[in-house]
């Protein structure tokens, strides 16, 4: 240990012994009340009891006094839980700020605890908070509602049922309403701010704004605290207008937007909240950098919409949350599959063609491992024609490798002439040098389609195939070695082992002479192994499956080379 860091040692030690002497002593508590500013004494609709804070958050606190304070004559509600359960979650709204303080989805189980139902909102934080703005710069914000009912139960095709939250000064004079209506079959739910009472007073611009400040709580997180599928590279929030799609990660900055806008999102890997405007369009949006929040570790990013006074005092909206899946996305017809990552340009045709072949046989077999087994069979045909073709290349390329590499000697010093006879040596033995490449390249967009598909494609979470291979989506995990290997991991599967080998056997027989080929039949085998041990087991299923098809295919189509007679 150097001097510098003994030092240091030293000092965090004298501050952690003497921090406390220099703390204030702790004051009796008094009530604290606190208000957005100062309110007119004619303005007593606005109480400063259902503000909640002042702008820049001083606490006014209440003198001590011995004489007795009169019951107000009307007294603010005390907060509640109202639980909302349909067929497709389980949910609870708060009556103070009417926000969402749990979200739980009856099709998905949790990764920590899977006799349980996955929470989608982080433990202590509350979502879909409402502000609204007036003109003299108060603020109606961290207020508790009356609600006009407890606990709503949904079963069944089309039910609905409504929940009024009411905001009321301590006179019990109506401010504004909240008004939820829940649906039985969908994830999404229609939400109304009718701000009419003080509809004069809003300012004319952002006069109401909702907020999602604290994301989607990550769902991989297993039981040893282990995000097991790189959640936080899916994090980002979106705006759409209508001509005008943008979408922000998490290493961008905070951003305030002013503009007609139809919809904003977040997302986690597999699930997303969407505000959608209904009538007036949002006038505003600001995306929340988890950075910015360090208790926001394992959530997605936070947003906030506006929408400006205008003529019309009922603000409508409609709130999704749910998973990301691209055909119930489909049917709102508001082109949420955008913010789904389907590759690049050139990738996204075969992604999307994978998803839904891989739909369509699930249509007809349950398990999805047996319907990736039966897709890269029919893709290995659909290419079979380009590997025959490539194969016959290959054994072109064989038999001229002698004169090849006599030209190689001859033109030693001189590349120019080396190529310009090797290509006439191509021409004469009608040889496409570039023929082998094809069924190479061919199924690269295929296996990177496969990759998106596989990693954040909602239908393959928790999806069985056999044995311990319980979930598609993850990496194999047949046992755990007590150390790690770099590039490898301490998690060992089975079938990156066996695609590993397949591979090697697949290649043994291909290819020339040439040193540089030799080397990558062993290289690649373990190369791909290690690099395809911590990908979605799906993934390694449909590769493996793939090399055991031109194993066979090889033995059946390869012809065996003559035997050189001896003279």
């Amino acid at each position: 240990m150097d001097k510098n860091t003994k030092i240091a040692f030293l000092l965090i030690a004298l501050i952690i012994i003497f921090y406390p002497y220099f703390l204030p002593k702790q004051e009796k508590k008094a009530e604290q009340v606190t208000v957005e500013q100062t309110i007119p004494a004619d303005d007593t609709i606005l109480s400063d009891s259902v503000t909640g804070q002042v702008i820049e958050d001083q606490p006014v606190i209440a003198e001590e006094t011995s004489e007795p304070v009169a019951e107000p004559a009307f007294k603010l509600p005390e907060s509640v839980d109202i639980n909302i359960e349909t067929d497709l979650y389980k949910a609870v709204i708060s009556t103070k700020n009417g926000s969402v303080t749990s979200w739980k989805t009856k099709n998905y189980k949790s990764r920590a605890d899977t006799a349980k139902l996955v929470e989608l909102i982080k433990e202590g934080t509350a979502n879909l908070l409402t502000e609204i703005h007036l003109a003299n710069s108060t603020v109606l914000k961290n207020v508790v509602y009356e609600a006009d009912a407890e606990n709503i139960s949904l079963t069944g095709e089309g039910e609905t049922a409504d929940l009024l939250l009411s905001c009321k000064d301590d006179s019990g004079n109506l401010l504004y309403t909240k008004k939820f209506r829940f649906y039985s079959d969908k994830y999404s739910f229609d939400l109304s701010i009718d701000t009419t009472p003080v509809f004069d007073q809003l300012r004319p611009e952002n006069a109401v704004r909702v907020s999602w400040p604290n994301g989607i709580r990550f769902t991989e997180v297993s039981n040893d605290g282990k995000n097991l599928n790189r959640e936080d590279y899916y994090r980002a929030t979106y705006y759409k207008t209508t001509d005008r799609f943008e979408d922000f990660d998490n290493n961008d900055d905070r951003e305030n937007i002013k503009g007609e806008i139809d919809w904003a999102a977040t997302r986690s890997k597999y699930f997303e909240v969407f505000f959608v405007a209904n009538d007036q369009k949002f006038s505003s949006f600001s995306n929340f950098p988890a950075s910015e929040k360090p208790e926001a570790h394992y959530t997605s990013m936070g947003f906030e919409v506006g929408f400006d006074k205008k003529s019309v005092p009922v603000k409508n909206m409609t709130v999704y949350f749910g998973p990301m899946d691209y055909q119930i996305f489909k049917t709102y017809g508001k082109e949420f599959e955008l913010t789904m990552n389907w590759g690049w340009d050139i990738v996204k045709p075969f992604s999307l063609a994978i998803y839904w072949a891989l739909k369509f046989l699930h249509n007809y077999i349950s398990n999805y491992g047996l319907v990736i087994i039966i897709l890269s069979l029919l893709v290995n045909t659909l290419v079979l024609p380009f590997t025959l073709k490539s194969y016959k290349s290959q054994a072109e390329m064989k038999k001229i490798q002698p004169e090849i590499k006599a030209i190689r000697e001859k033109y030693k010093t001189d590349m120019q002439k080396q190529q310009q006879a090797t290509m006439e040596l191509y021409k004469k033995h009608n040889v496409n040098p570039f023929g082998t490449c094809l069924p190479t390249l061919l199924p690269m967009p295929i296996l990177y389609g496969m990759f998106i598909v596989f990693g954040a494609t909602i239908e393959f979470r928790n999806a069985d195939f056999i044995l311990w291979i319980n979930d598609l989506s993850l990496p194999e995990i047949m046992f755990t070695l007590p150390f790690s290997i770099p590039f490898y991991g301490a998690n060992v599967g089975l079938m990156p082992i066996l695609m590993g080998v397949t591979m090697f056997f697949q290649m043994k027989d291909m290819g020339g002479a040439d040193p540089n080929q030799k080397m990558m039949k062993y290289f690649m085998p373990v190369f791909l192994t290690l690099l395809f041990n911590n990908l979605s087991s799906g993934l390694i299923l449909y590769y493996t499956v793939g090399n055991f098809y031109r194993i066979v295919q090889q033995k059946i189509t390869m012809k065996p080379e003559p035997a050189v007679s001896k003279k």
